[in-house]
């Protein structure tokens, strides 16, 4: 017998959990493939610009994920008994995330300043990643069968 905290086997692809996943995998992927095509076409220092902010992109959805989770639980938490608030370390671990991105484009901007549109073109790996989620989303809705 399985124990409660296991993952079923065979979880929706439409549940949260698999949305996010999908999430987090294709903004890798977008990032991997804008780098790469980056590198090609101009040069590997535009490339690895692409790359650090397809990262940040990456980090900020991860580290936003990871806040948020703790304020809501501890939020609800306080359903049990007298309001909770979450505390000030849990609200500024996720105001931190944007000066943590801040100064990385800062520091790229000291080091080399043309890799600031590569940098911003890399953030936009998680929103392209968005776009397909929503995408799938849209194709597992005009489907009976999923095909992922």
């Amino acid at each position: 017998m399985a124990a409660a905290s296991e993952r079923p086997c065979n979880p929706s692809p439409l549940s949260p959990e698999a949305t996010e996943r999908r999430v987090r995998r294709m903004t890798l992927a977008i990032t991997c493939g804008m780098a790469v095509g980056a590198g090609l076409v101009w040069d590997s220092t535009v490339g690895a610009g692409v790359a650090i902010g397809g990262g940040l992109a990456y980090l900020n959805f991860v580290w936003m994920r990871a806040s948020l989770q703790s304020i809501v639980a501890t939020a609800a938490a306080g359903d049990a008994g007298p309001a909770r608030r979450p505390s000030r370390l849990q609200m500024a671990k996720f105001f931190l995330r944007w000066m943590v991105i801040g100064v990385v484009v800062w520091l790229s901007i000291q080091v080399a300043s043309g890799l600031v549109g590569a940098i911003v073109c890399g953030l936009f790996a998680l929103p392209l990643a968005v776009v397909v989620e929503a995408l799938v989303q849209v194709w597992y809705g005009l489907n009976d069968e999923p095909v992922m």
